[in-house]
């Protein structure tokens, strides 16, 4: 018997047959999460265009049908992806329906000609994931991120440095 306490909705589509992210992670997730590299002009010329009206549309469609996970990273399209979603979200208020993923390691500030030093604003070392975390929430306008994670390995933080940071 159901715990009714825990019962969803019928989906409308197969996207909206959620499951649970993972055995130490009890999120429940939809089966396929949206990457959202792409969303953006800064790379159009490498990825082709996929602007704010175009993200929306993809947004909507995956929401719509279901979907509540999404990917995006604070170097995609300069941060761009980010800023995109968190309009999207605040816009449509559905922010709590949404599991949001965010990633951070590489160098995300070269784009920036206001920054003059770069040293620390790459990397998986503790400064680089702080400042990133903080920024990234700011682009997505959320006090939260629901996963938030190494996107490569840079091969000089030790895991000692990095576990307490997160």
């Amino acid at each position: 018997m159901a715990n009714i306490m825990f019962v969803a909705r019928k989906p409308r589509s197969l996207l909206g047959y959620h499951r649970q992210l993972a055995p130490s992670a009890a999120v429940k997730v939809s089966p396929l999460c949206l990457g959202t590299m792409g969303f953006g002009t800064q790379f159009e010329e490498l990825m082709g265009p996929c602007d704010r009206e175009a993200s929306f549309r993809l947004l909507d469609f995956f929401y719509e049908n279901g979907g509540n996970f999404i990917d995006t990273a604070n170097v995609y399209q300069n941060g761009e992806s980010e800023l995109i979603i968190g309009d999207w979200m605040k816009e449509r208020g559905n922010r709590e329906e949404i599991v949001l993923a965010t990633k951070y390691t590489s160098a995300w500030q070269l784009a920036n000609p206001e920054v003059n030093i770069q040293s620390n604003f790459g990397g998986n070392n503790k400064k680089s994931m702080q400042a990133a975390f903080k920024s990234s929430l700011q682009r997505l306008q959320t006090t939260y991120v629901d996963l938030f994670y190494v996107h490569t390995w840079d091969f000089t933080t030790r895991i000692p440095e990095l576990m307490p940071g997160v």
